[in-house]
């Protein structure tokens, strides 16, 4: 009769069961909500972008994006399987976010299980390390969702899987003589992290992290430096397959130089500009947005470091014992801690002050600390305690227990994104819906076609797909454009100038003017700017064309005559 095969994952016993059914009911109750809530801007520049390249454009060339093409890449393929609708892209940014959950629960259940943990508690800590992931997600501002950063994590924790798989076989092989790795997964590896590189490159900044690491473990066990030289060499080459792949996607697709023009001749100037806004407030500001569960880094950032410092400090002084149970354990959390550490040094100093450059730390630094819940009964009812307040705060403070959102659960499920709800769930008013409803209303009797509607406001970028048009240049985030490339004004009011536009739609709340002195005006559409509009700027692009339509903060204007200057400042309608 054949040994019985032991599960890699703890039992769920009654307890935990009330621990997954937890689980089970924020997904139900948080999941129509995540649904009806608005696309970021960038989603829809990548949508913009995409159907850009799928109808024989080029990227780069005809709409300026100062990023490297992965995440368009990944919107011409799910909108080619799934089509062009809002909901559709979330239901992927939710998959992604659910693999991404599903990943590092099994990562903490090998942890766990081989640390001889009890399967019930085993079982309820993985229960609250997902509990936590979907509680801060569906929490987080809409502006997290649907980005590059939270998609990278996919295809980066598979090839960190991969590695903490061999790392956690080879330690297996402790005392006996070792085999190499089998050459197609470290090659697999590889290019997982060279698709994660293709869509934001900071990744390779926590790769280095982990991958170090784990040769320092090799060579702990004896690995020789031959095999250490052939483990990168493997890896390192599944990401040139990855970049010798999209960079011949680029030359046949006539991209190449329109790329490189972008790298090298705007990107400077687009990453100066993004160190500047490095403030303290703007810090503050963000850690308040991802509040309280971005408070978990005050824990795991010390504990991660204690346990690479601890890893780094004993492999060279300890002989390695033939008994996996010892060791494996170990491997996962230095490992997975070494992962957080690089992503939280690269988030940090690397990348724009942006949420969603830090949400997937937050992931992780939840389960490094699930990696490390004590295991004796006493400590284990402490930390327990703990958990058990931090979500107390949680219910009292994150949006996804709030009982004046979900109560728009119904809403959702019988009526869909409409205006109204998308403005009920949305965190920051940009953009209104409920304004902007009857300027899409007005547009689409315009009978507009390609090219005939600019939008002057990085938030009106939705106005594009929900009135059927493309853009009317390629500077498509148009006023962040003009502020942060100031050397480059003329090309862009020379091509407004030759542009076909028709009509120019403004926020004049993004554009600085305060919601007391719009909400002055009146509700409802106007056909005149607010009273307490500054006149010193009438002579400036667009408000120097006829306004023909206002609705709130949303003034759209008729394009018969000279463009006016552009003020390159932000926030110009702004009182001093």
């Amino acid at each position: 009769m054949p040994p019985a095969v032991e599960s890699s994952a703890p039992a769920i016993g009654r307890r935990s069961l009330w621990a997954w059914a937890a689980v089970a009911a924020l997904v139900i109750a948080n999941v129509p909500l995540m649904l009806c809530m608005p696309l970021p801007a960038d989603a829809a520049l990548y949508d913009l972008q995409a159907k850009t390249a799928l109808s024989g454009g080029v990227l780069y060339r005809d709409i300026v994006e100062p990023n490297l093409p992965g995440i368009v890449w990944c919107h011409m393929a799910i909108r080619s399987l799934f089509g062009w609708s809002e909901v559709a892209l979330k239901w992927v940014d939710l998959v992604v976010v659910g693999a991404i959950t599903w990943l590092l629960v099994r990562l903490v259940a090998r942890r766990r299980t081989a640390d001889g943990f009890e399967s019930e508690a085993g079982s309820a800590v993985l229960a609250g390390l997902a509990f936590v992931i979907i509680g801060f997600y569906c929490s987080t501002p809409e502006w997290v969702h649907c980005q590059r950063d939270i998609w990278l994590t996919l295809p980066a924790l598979l090839a960190f899987t991969l590695r903490t798989q061999r790392s956690v076989a080879d330690a297996a092989n402790v005392g006996q003589p070792t085999a190499l790795s089998p050459i197609a997964l470290q090659v697999l590896e590889g290019t997982l992290w060279g698709c994660a590189f293709w869509i934001k490159p900071y990744v390779a900044v926590p790769a280095a992290f982990a991958v170090a690491l784990s040769l320092l473990l090799m060579r702990r066990r004896g690995a020789t430096w031959r095999r250490l030289t052939a483990d990168v060499l493997c890896v390192v080459a599944g990401g040139a397959l990855t970049a010798a792949a999209g960079s011949a996607w680029l030359v046949a697709t006539g991209t190449w130089q329109p790329f490189l023009e972008q790298m090298l001749e705007w990107n400077p100037v687009y990453f100066a500009n993004g160190r500047s806004r490095w403030t303290l407030s703007q810090y503050v500001s963000l850690s308040r947005d991802l509040a309280p569960w971005c408070l978990v880094h005050i824990v795991a950032l010390p504990v991660a470091a204690m346990i690479v410092w601890r890893t780094m400090r004993t492999s060279w002084r300890v002989r390695p014992q033939p008994d996996v149970a010892n060791h494996a354990p170990d491997h996962i959390s230095a490992l997975l801690a070494a992962l957080y550490l690089g992503w939280m040094l690269q988030a940090h100093f690397l990348q724009h002050p942006f949420h969603y450059c830090h949400t997937p730390t937050v992931f992780l630094a939840a389960a490094v600390l699930a990696t490390q819940w004590p295991a004796p009964r006493a400590s284990r009812r402490i930390a327990n305690l703990a958990f058990a307040a931090s979500i107390v705060v949680a219910f009292i403070q994150a949006p996804c227990f709030a009982p004046a959102r979900l109560a728009w659960w119904s809403d959702c499920i019988t009526r869909g994104a409409k205006a109204d709800v998308k403005c009920a769930l949305h965190h920051r008013n940009l953009p209104n819906w409920v304004e902007l409803q009857p300027v899409i209303e007005f547009l689409r009797d315009q009978n507009l076609k390609d090219g005939e509607l600019t939008a002057y406001n990085v938030f009106l970028v939705h106005l594009y797909p929900e009135v059927g048009v493309m853009p009317s240049t390629r500077y498509v985030f148009l006023d962040v454009l003009m502020q942060v490339f100031h050397d480059r004004s003329d090309a862009i009011q020379a091509a407004l100038a030759d542009s076909p536009q028709r009509f120019v739609v403004c926020s004049l709340l993004e554009n600085g003017m305060s919601a007391d002195d719009i909400a002055a005006a009146g509700p409802g559409v106007q056909e005149t700017l607010p009273p307490a509009f500054p006149a010193e700027h009438a002579s400036e692009f667009p408000y120097c064309l006829p306004l023909v339509f206002r609705s709130g903060q949303y003034v759209v204007y008729r394009v018969d005559r000279d463009l006016g200057q552009l003020n390159t400042t932000p926030r110009p309608l702004a009182r001093n």
